[in-house]
């Protein structure tokens, strides 16, 4: 049943056909037997049974609870179902998809080249993960900065300009003179690509209708693509440009692999920047323009959408009693699209005060953009007493699983080295950047059994839990093949991790926007970005240090730090698997 019929009149009706549901989802926890239903029954339900554990009741900002949404809100959602999943959306899953690929090409770019970096600049396995926990700090600051920033002034500010900070910064990264110089370049850009996650998996679930949000798994396809044209690019380039692995070298001549590598990175990601903002211009997000009450931009929106997908919905969203109402003057607010002759006309009209318009609005923005109390109240809804506990879990999720996820990824080549037998040449090297291209291409199909996965009576909640349990028993068989030198053995379980380890991310990735609402979508999915973030700067930095103890350590460590992190999600309140966004 779609979320569109949940009119108040439908709702009476629903909760008598209650068990009659097709989709139900029996879950069971330490406060007794929960039934969720398709729609916004579950996460009523959810949300009570939260406020019971704070003896407080559910607060208005909930921003999960969708029996608190405004007949606007539901009236968009019924619309943009109507206009269904169409051409527009498919060049969305695509472009946003790219920011997606950019986050972890960068992140496995800096893995490929750690221990090229290593011997270029004679750094000690104790200071090598500074170079790790730049980027991340970089990626941290950057979820901090583009979330808040997507909810104040829109989706498409940080859409347009990430891509073009992490392209600069790699090419800067590219001609680092010294180590110190390297790890700041990664910071910068870090901080560009830090923003595509939480901005891109807001603006594609928010076109797209509420029956086709388990694409938003589809995203973590790109994620994985980055992977593997990283490794891809690295299997080809460090080898044959970099030290051999046994013997002397002169590294200023024979070791630029690692920038090679950079430049080419950077390439790809200005080719990305060029198809985002040049092939296709996206529009603003229609729930963010109802946020912030444009509502006849609403309607203009939804109407090219409709149009570009080769529908009529358009006189739908015309015709729309609740979202009518918007004054004439307002009809003509600026947005992101081409203007039709009657737009531009209008503009003409204005020519006269539009620099002064301009320059005013620019001014207030930057006015805006440096007001931190501001920034802070936007967290405020995050922690009413109905979300809390949703909000921790979440964040703790975040940061528990980009702690054992990072300290495996991140030294995955100079684990594979270290537990190599010594060879002439670069055959080493080959093997290893190999078994890396292997183990990035097997989590393509995790993201694609996750799209498949989260709509089974499994839902959101136990998929993730089922994959990130996993994935530490393949850490485990990893560690044990490794110390064994058992190569095959070690290729299959960094394999299943590989497969694992993306469903897990596919579904957090999915159900992280899917539980706030559009009003905080971008700073809650900001700030769980960034708690991953910033253990992430930590977590090079600890494994360093276990390096020197044992290899093995650190394998164990993230095994420990995985079933944690599974643990935390079976205690989620809210399964988002029929709710819409």
């Amino acid at each position: 049943m779609l979320a569109s019929e949940y009119t108040e009149e439908a709702r009476i009706v629903a909760d008598d056909m209650a068990g009659e549901s097709s989709g139900v989802v029996k879950r069971t926890g330490a406060h007794g037997p929960i039934a969720e239903h398709s729609g916004e029954r579950n996460v009523a339900k959810a949300a009570d049974r939260e406020s019971e554990d704070t003896n407080e009741t559910p607060h208005l900002d909930n921003a999960a609870d969708s029996d608190m949404e405004s007949d606007e809100e539901l009236e968009l959602n019924r619309m943009i179902s109507n206009i269904g999943f169409g051409r527009y959306q498919r060049r969305v899953l695509a472009l946003c998809g790219l920011g997606w690929t950019a986050d972890n090409a960068w992140m496995q770019c800096t893995a490929c080249i750690l221990p090229r970096v290593q011997r270029h600049y004679g750094v000690s396995n104790s200071k090598i993960g500074l170079m790790s926990s730049s980027m991340f700090l970089g990626l941290m600051c950057g979820a901090l900065v583009w979330g808040p920033v997507s909810d104040r002034f829109g989706r498409l500010i940080p859409y347009k300009w990430t891509l073009v900070v992490s392209a600069t910064f790699g090419l800067l990264a590219s001609a680092s003179p010294s180590f110190p110089f390297l790890c700041v370049c990664l910071f910068g850009l870090g901080s560009g690509v830090g923003g595509n996650m939480p901005v891109d998996g807001a603006i594609f679930l928010e076109f797209i209708p509420r029956e086709k949000r388990h694409l938003l798994t589809m995203l973590s396809v790109f994620f994985s693509v980055g992977s593997v044209v990283t490794s891809a690019v690295a299997l080809a380039l460090l080898p044959p440009f970099s030290c051999p692995d046994a013997g002397t070298c002169d590294v200023s001549t024979q070791n630029n692999g690692w920038r090679y590598l950079l430049v080419t990175m950077s390439l790809l990601t200005i080719v990305m920047v060029v198809l985002r903002n040049g092939w296709f211009r996206l529009y603003e997000t229609p729930k963010f323009l109802l946020q912030n009450k444009r509502r006849a931009d609403v309607v203009m929106v939804l109407k090219k959408v409709a149009t570009f997908n080769g529908k009529k919905q358009a006189r739908d969203a015309q015709q729309s009693p609740i979202l009518d109402g918007a004054e004439s003057d307002e009809a003509h607010a600026w947005l992101e699209w081409p203007e039709t002759d009657a737009d531009c006309a209008s503009q003409r009209t204005d020519a006269g005060r539009v620099p002064h318009g301009w320059m005013r609005s620019a001014m207030r923005r930057v006015h805006e953009a440096a007001n931190i109390k501001s920034h802070v109240k936007l967290l405020r809804p995050l922690f009413a007493p109905g979300l809390r506990r949703t909000t921790i879990l979440v964040w703790a999720i975040w940061g528990i699983v980009a702690m054992g996820f990072t300290m495996f990824n991140v030294f995955l080549p100079k684990l594979l080295e270290t537990h190599a037998p010594p060879s002439p040449g670069h055959s080493t090297q080959i093997a290893v950047y190999r078994d890396s291209l292997i183990y990035a291409i097997s989590g393509v199909p995790g993201s694609l059994l996750g799209a498949w996965l989260v709509d089974t009576r499994l839902g959101r909640i136990y998929s993730m839990v089922l994959a990130t349990s996993i994935s530490g028993v393949a850490l485990i068989g990893f560690a044990f093949a490794a110390k064994a030198h058992i190569s095959a053995l070690t290729v299959v379980a960094s394999s299943v991790f590989g497969l694992t380890s993306t469903l897990m991310f596919a579904v957090i990735y999915a159900y992280t926007p899917e539980v706030f609402r559009p009003a905080v979508r971008g700073t809650a999915c900001g700030m769980a970005s960034a708690v991953g973030r910033v253990v992430g700067i930590v977590a090079p930095l600890v494994t360093g240090l276990l390096l020197e103890i044992s290899t093995s350590v650190p394998l164990y460590v993230s095994v420990a730090l995985l079933w944690m992190a599974a643990g935390c999600m079976f205690m989620l309140p809210i399964e988002t698997r029929d709710i819409a966004a």
